[in-house]
């Protein structure tokens, strides 16, 4: 055997590994009881508000992020008349050694608990996905599709991929990331390089924001990747929205994601957000495009059910008691 030979099967080898990982036995029962109080993070929280509407949202935050990030939203639907619905993913809102311990299987059986339960209750039952939470949506609407499914998806920043190709264009997110599989056993957290002080100034977050884990992140590459083979078969009516200049999640995802889609009403919002200081990733919290956020989302809310005008003068109360859920 030819040592170019030799060389190019090492190097496969430590390429495969280094991508996949080794196997891992997971049990998506594990870490579903929720944290000790006293581990939560001010305002992480998760929250349920009751309406006497016959509609229901079940929002579901994104990776390292809380219910936090939903609240302002939460409140406005709740504002006019419905339930809401959003939990605090295991591992998350507490410390990055409860988050080291979950996986994307634990993220998900704990959506799909409220969903499975809560679902029969309404009439009319919309999935919000912020970033993960998105994927996550995705898998939820297919797997529930025939049996219980939702009456539409409204996905923000959604990801499906982090390194690769999508739609012709490489993306790549970090490319530490493409040897997570080998480096979740060796290398410690990977520290975020973000200008906390400014960024919580203008896009406020309860999070953990010093770092990623890279056992749980190398779950959520290789499983967020999942989805893609199965988006044609999501028939639901979906509405996606990212900034095209996102720092987090490649717009490119969304361009992927709605090309892909079974769906026979889907539509993509996207805009630039003028600034250098945030990642411009999580929009809702974002003081310079969330009012623009939450009018897309009503506006496509408008077209499935009866009552879903834009909230301006609500909005404006909210903001008025100085962000209550910031």
């Amino acid at each position: 055997m030819s040592l170019i030979l030799i060389i190019i099967i090492i190097v496969s080898i430590i390429y495969f590994f280094g991508w996949k990982g080794f196997p891992e036995t997971i049990d998506p029962d594990d870490y579903q009881t929720p944290p000790d109080p006293e581990k939560l993070l001010k305002g992480a929280e998760s929250f349920q508000f009751k309406g006497k509407s016959d509609t229901a949202f079940l929002l579901i935050h994104g990776y390292e992020s809380t219910p936090y990030t939903l609240r302002g939203l939460g409140e406005v639907l709740n504002g006019q008349g419905h339930t809401v619905y959003a939990p605090l993913l295991p591992g998350h809102g507490t410390t990055m050694y409860d988050l080291s311990l979950t996986r994307y299987e634990h993220w998900y059986e704990a959506i799909r608990r409220v969903y499975s339960s809560e679902r029969p209750k309404y009439k009319k039952f919309f999935i919000i996905g912020f970033s993960l939470g998105g994927n996550l949506g995705l898998r939820l609407a297919l797997q529930f599709q025939i049996s219980k499914p939702a009456t539409a998806l409204i996905l923000i920043s959604p990801p499906v991929l982090l390194n690769g190709v999508l739609n012709g264009a490489l993306v790549i997110r970090d490319w530490r990331l493409v040897f997570s599989g080998i480096g979740q056993y060796f290398v410690g957290p990977i520290s975020k390089k973000r200008d906390l002080v400014s960024a919580d100034i203008i896009n406020p977050t309860v999070s953990y924001t010093e770092a990623y884990t890279v056992p749980p992140l190398h779950s959520f590459r290789t499983n967020i990747e999942k989805i893609k083979k199965y988006l044609p078969l999501i028939k639901l009516p979906t509405c996606i929205i990212q900034a095209t200049n996102d720092k987090t999640i490649n717009a490119e995802n969304a361009h992927y994601i709605l090309r892909k889609l079974g769906s026979l009403e889907k539509r993509l919002y996207l805009f630039n957000i003028d600034e250098n200081v945030s990642t411009r990733h999580e929009l809702l919290t974002h003081e310079r495009i969330r009012d623009k956020v939450i009018h897309y989302i009503f506006s496509f809310l408008n077209d499935y059910s009866s009552g879903f005008n834009y909230p301006s003068e609500f909005f404006q109360a909210v903001k008025k008691r100085k962000h209550k859920w910031l």
